[in-house]
């Protein structure tokens, strides 16, 4: 199976799931507006990464196997530790704008800075979701079946093994 049938499902699920949690408010119930958000993020994610590490490590040599796949995994986590630090700074500098431009009646402070912070996520959210549907067509686009490249025949067995 060609493994863009999966991503750009996937990529399309959790950036729906995002576009729904675009819609959240103060006073958004969980299991009406949150969860089903989470749920289709959840699947979308889950539908995307196995394929995503099956290409990055597809062809790839038995003896480099091990470090290609320490490597993908490295890219993965200094990539969501990146984004996670990035949508955070979107978050919290939106936030802070959005509570010094509406904080005018001293009664209303805490409802200000709860929709404040809402909108900052809102905001990061919408950000997210804009790079996962540039990574599902991408995915789309760019990532193809082709046969891999070393095949057990084709890898050189060392003279210390024969």
């Amino acid at each position: 199976m060609a493994p863009r049938l999966l991503m750009v499902p996937g990529t399309v699920l959790a950036a729906g799931g995002m576009l729904v949690l675009t819609r959240i408010t103060v006073h958004s119930p969980y299991a009406s507006e949150l969860l089903p958000a989470l749920i289709l993020i959840g699947l979308g994610m889950g539908l995307t990464f196995m394929p995503v590490f099956a290409t990055a490590t597809a062809g790839v040599a038995p003896q480099d196997s091990g470090v290609t796949s320490a490597t993908v995994n490295t890219a993965q986590q200094v990539g969501g530790s990146i984004g996670t630090a990035l949508l955070n700074t979107i978050a919290t500098t939106t936030s802070t704008a959005y509570i010094a431009a509406h904080l005018r009646d001293p009664a209303r402070k805490e409802l200000v800075i709860r929709e404040g912070i809402v909108h900052g996520y809102t905001v990061a959210i919408w950000c997210a979701a804009g790079v996962m549907l540039l990574a599902g067509l991408a995915a789309g686009l760019m990532v193809t079946t082709k046969p891999p490249r070393h095949t057990p025949s084709d890898t050189p067995v060392p003279e210390s093994v024969g």
